[in-house]
């Protein structure tokens, strides 16, 4: 198929059309669809009123366009689309409809179908995409069809009626010149006034009528509101109609017009005496002024008066109902003319400010989008006030302004009430327009700042379910004469703009499950560390203290009372923290009963003072659900940049020195440096890690991913091992936060890359093969490695291994660090045939716009939710979250950690297919790992 965006396709296919006649209307579209959307054939067909029998209109395949005969519509694909659906089958169509010999004749495999509908909404035909080979269209390829249908039902709605028409004068034999010239205006003209004055000069200089004229109604389609737009006369046109005499007449006609147009029926004086319940008096002074004969005609279009048709004979005469029945003919013919002309003028604007709107806006998500879509939606529609407003979920009957742009500048968003409003309307009715005064119905919130407004336009805004999440709208300074352009733009961008808040929605309900304690509502681990992170990283380094709380014999609590009052136990403590504590102090959960406070510019003593601030607030006792607990707190302390330059260094100081305080319960103790035995022996285990490194000695184990239906095995993850000669056994929780710390992973990950090429050719060697894919875990700093490409497709290269036996799986923090870069990676390695996994994924937060963009194929759901999802609420709505995420992102999920069969049933249940865990099988050498599952 051919790659392009929606706007350039719509603006190509308006270009091609424009400059087709309407001759070669169907084969100017056919041949553009067929290009522009990259399809062998492209079938335009009416539907006869009976739905039985299929007419191609045209039919193009493949260069040129085929005859084709009517065939009956029963046992075909036509038959699959109705005035209220489509029909989409990306392939195997023939085989769908073994006896449509069409589709066998094109040698089918792909079909979408669009109806066609006229302006009532009845079924005229369709249009059909049909490909040879299986049908893959880009996402604006429906809406495409879909315009390019209405604009084809438009020009077989003109045709039909033009043909209609002509069938009706030659049934009825009417040679009438001129209601023939009149039909022939109506269908030629190119606007409304080209359409009028040639109708007018017909009914002169054919029908010989001394004067003939045509009014309009006013913005508000009122009697009262009627004027002359157009008029003939044999006397000299607008010249003669400013004399005295004419004046007089278009003065007491009037009336005459007013009331036509009113009743939606002829008013005429067809001789003296016969006035047709026209005023005596009015038809005196008619008479008296040269008019022998009158007759007002309403443009009628669907029960509705456009306008209304007036002539006069100035001989006497007599308008005979045969002459009346023709005037009324042309009549109708002007009326439907009107209609069309607008019609089509609207479509054209509706067409150019789509494509306006569509082509100015360059972000595709976030606030970025919808600022630039009001903007220009508003500039497109020549609104003075476009908007997109958010319903609040938490608090019903409130809406806030997401985007706010008026007289084109961008404008801080407002919270307001919707009772009483227009957007209440929109939410109630879907829709809602307000043709003027519009002002004395905005939100008070406002502030007057909208007391100019007339006109308003708003449209629903619905989630997936068909909820209602928001609104969006214009506003008029004038008022509103025709709103059928701006309904019709914002119905189209209402879909769109309705995403991209439900995704906003989604991105924000994740955000606050991976970023905030359920319990205490205090931020979490992760929300924690980013900030700690982001201090502690600036240039140059800022001074600051973290606080490290452990609450003392909190378990004894649980064992006692139970974790449910332990829970509320906890909510009350972060709330007596938070009281004593200052703005730019910060206060998170880390997770079972360990608080800690982030104190900016932050010294020693400060911080000492602190830690006793919070101890402070814990000496009266807790009383919660009947239950009254003594609860203290052990405070470690460690300061930046005396004592530590890096988040995990910070929060390891102050976790060692929060256990020396445990030694003397309720004391706070600051981090010395004769605590530093423990990191003594780290910094030797980082020496051996490093040795270890070089010389290749680590070792890789393989755990088993398998599919939960079937137990089969789907691919495996290489783990790295450690055996030091000296320490022995070293535990990857130990030595793989220590290489993180040293910057040690870009050598760990080169290492672990080499041993698990390596071991996967020794298989292929031993004649063994790996179903599925090895995955391999990449970390953060191996992003910043230049060489990471380069190290993983010169390995695959020297042990002759293809790069799709090969799966990377990345955490969310890594890939955020640098996300660009990430993005670039990961989508050359997708294209080289490697899988891409997100890791422990709901532990971090990544922004799901940037998700959308990684070439990712699974997520893998992280042991801490699966252990505790058949007990924990909060961790059971997390896991299915993400499942649901990755389903909407087309992704497929792992679940890692599982350890009992009672964890399988709810995640096959929640979508998720695929696991890896200690009830399938441990960590297992390579031999180990060939034996029982290759």
């Amino acid at each position: 198929m051919l790659s392009d965006s929606a706007p350039s396709i719509l603006q190509q296919l308006s270009r091609s059309l424009l400059r087709s006649s309407r001759e070669e209307f169907f084969e100017q579209l056919t041949l553009s669809l067929s290009a522009l959307l990259g399809v062998d054939h492209v079938l335009v067909a009416r539907i006869d009123a009976h739905q039985s029998l299929v007419s191609p209109v045209t039919l193009y395949s493949n260069g040129q366009w085929l005859p084709q005969a009517p065939f009956p519509i029963k046992g075909t694909a036509c038959s699959q689309v109705s005035p209220s659906s489509e029909f989409f089958a990306e392939a195997g169509i023939c085989s769908r409809f073994p006896n449509d010999t069409q589709l066998a004749a094109l040698d089918a495999q792909g079909y979408l179908g669009v109806p066609m509908l006229d302006a009532d909404g009845n079924w005229l035909g369709l249009i059909a995409l049909i490909h040879s080979s299986p049908l893959t269209l880009p996402d604006f390829a429906v809406d495409t069809l879909r315009i390019a249908a209405s604009l084809a039902s438009f020009e077989l709605s003109r045709r039909l009626a033009g043909a209609n028409a002509n069938v009706r004068i030659a049934g009825q034999r009417r040679a009438l010149k001129l209601l023939s010239e009149g039909g022939e205006a109506v269908f030629n003209a190119q606007d409304e006034t080209a359409l009028m004055q040639s109708c007018c000069d017909v009914a002169v200089d054919t029908g010989g009528y001394a004067a003939a004229w045509i009014s309009r109604p006013g913005p508000l389609g009122r009697a009262d509101s009627l004027s002359v737009r157009t008029m003939a006369d044999r006397d000299g046109q607008e010249i003669a109609w400013c004399s005295p005499r004419q004046l007089m007449i278009k003065r007491y006609s009037r009336a005459l017009t007013q009331t036509a147009f009113a009743t939606g029926k002829p008013v005429f004086i067809t001789k003296p005496g016969q006035t047709g319940g026209v005023n005596e008096t009015v038809a005196s002074t008619l008479c008296s002024l040269g008019v022998k004969a009158f007759i007002a005609l309403p443009l009628m279009f669907r029960d509705t008066p456009l306008g209304v048709l007036s002539c006069y004979h100035a001989q006497e005469t007599c308008i005979s109902k045969k002459e009346r029945k023709v005037l009324g003919d042309l009549a109708n013919d002007i009326a439907f003319g009107l209609d069309s002309i607008v019609r089509r003028q609207n479509e054209q604007r509706i067409q150019h400010a789509v494509a306006h709107v569509a082509t100015a806006v360059s972000a595709n998500h976030g606030e970025a989008f919808l600022s630039q879509l009001t903007a220009h939606m508003a500039t497109a529609l020549d609104a003075q006030v476009g908007f997109i407003a958010r319903l609040d979920a938490m608090e019903p009957g409130v809406a806030s302004m997401a985007s706010l742009n008026i007289r084109g500048e961008e404008q801080p968003g407002i919270r307001y009430r919707i009772a009483g409003v227009p957007c209440e309307d929109v939410v109630n009715h879907k829709e809602c327009v307000v043709l003027e005064n519009a002002a004395i119905r905005m939100p008070a919130e406002s502030n007057g700042e909208l007391d100019w407004v007339n006109g308003y336009i708003g449209r629903r805004l619905d989630d997936a379910q068909g909820q209602p999440i928001g609104v969006v709208g214009v506003m008029f300074e004038q008022p509103l004469e025709d709103t059928h352009i701006a309904r019709t733009v914002l119905q189209i961008f209402a879909a769109r703009v309705a995403s991209e808040l439900s995704r906003q929605q989604d991105e924000s309900r994740i955000r606050e499950l991976a970023y905030r304690d359920e319990g205490t509502r205090l931020p979490n681990r992760a929300d924690f560390m980013q900030r700690l992170v982001q201090h502690v990283g600036q240039t140059p380094p800022r001074s600051l203290a973290l606080l490290l709380l452990g609450l003392n014999h909190f378990k004894e609590i649980n064992d006692i009372a139970g974790h449910y009052v332990g829970d509320l136990v906890l909510k009350e403590v972060a709330k007596r923290f938070s009281t004593v504590l200052k703005e730019r102090h910060y206060l998170a959960r880390l997770g079972g009963d360990e608080f800690v406070v982030l104190c900016l510019d932050a010294g020693q003593h400060e911080a000492i003072e602190i830690a006793t601030r919070l101890q402070d607030s814990l000496v009266a006792p807790v009383v919660v659900e009947q239950h009254t607990a003594d609860v203290s707190a052990s405070v470690g302390v460690s300061v930046c940049p005396d004592q530590a330059r890096t988040a995990q260094g910070l929060l390891r100081y102050a976790d060692i020195a929060m256990h020396q305080a445990k030694r003397a319960p309720s004391s706070a103790r600051l981090f010395e440096p004769w605590m530093e035995q423990a990191m003594r022996e780290k910094l030797d285990m980082a020496k051996r890690l490093a040795i270890a490194i070089a010389h290749k000695t680590l070792t890789l184990n393989f755990q088993p991913q398998v599919n939960l239906h079937t137990r089969e095995l789907i691919g495996a993850e290489a783990l790295c091992r450690w055996q030091d000669e000296v320490l022995g056994f070293v535990s990857p929780g130990d030595f793989i936060p220590l290489a993180e710390e040293r910057g040690m992973m870009v050598a760990l990950g080169r290492c672990v890359i080499e041993k698990a090429c390596q071991q996967l050719a020794q298989w292929k060697g031993q004649g063994l093969s790996l179903c599925g894919q090895l995955a391999i875990n990449v970390a953060a700093d191996q992003f910043d490695d230049n060489d990471l490409i380069d190290t993983l497709f010169e390995n695959c290269s020297r042990y002759h291994i293809t790069p799709s036996m090969l799966s990377l799986e990345l955490t969310e923090s890594g890939i955020m660090v640098n996300p660009e870069e990430a993005v670039a990676i990961t989508r050359y390695c997708k294209e080289q045939g490697m899988g891409l996994a997100i890791d422990d994924f709901g532990t971090g937060y990544s922004s799901l716009a940037y998700l959308k963009r990684f070439a990712v194929d699974k997520i893998k759901i992280d042991i801490s939710f699966i252990r505790d999802m058949l007990v924990s609420e909060n961790d059971r709505i997390i896991v299915a979250t993400i499942i649901a995420m990755a389903h909407t992102l087309g992704l497929e999920t792992i679940a890692e950690g599982i350890e009992s069969q009672a964890q399988i049933e709810p995640l096959l249940e929640m979508g998720c297919t695929q696991g890896q865990g200690y009830l399938f099988d441990r960590p297992l050498t390579a031999s180990q790992f060939a034996t029982r599952w290759l």
